[in-house]
């Protein structure tokens, strides 16, 4: 499998792993809404979520910078 190939699966995987955390951020934060004695701990859930997420993103954009920077682009 070339380079490019393996490139695209791992954006692709990239993109599954981001998902699911904003996706588990989102219910959090509309949790908050149904039940008032869980609040402070789902906030800080979507927080934490919320924070890894773009920690994900950040590293990713960083990392294909650097690969399209590599490759002379």
């Amino acid at each position: 499998m070339s380079g490019s190939g393996l490139l695209l699966i791992g954006i692709a995987a990239l993109a599954v792993y981001t998902g699911m955390h904003w996706e588990r951020a989102r219910r959090a934060m509309f949790d908050v809404k149904i039940g008032r004695k869980r609040v402070s701990n789902l906030r800080q859930t979507a927080a934490k979520e919320q924070r890894q997420t773009l920690m994900i993103i950040v590293i990713a954009t960083v990392v294909l910078f650097l690969i399209v920077k590599a490759r002379g682009g």
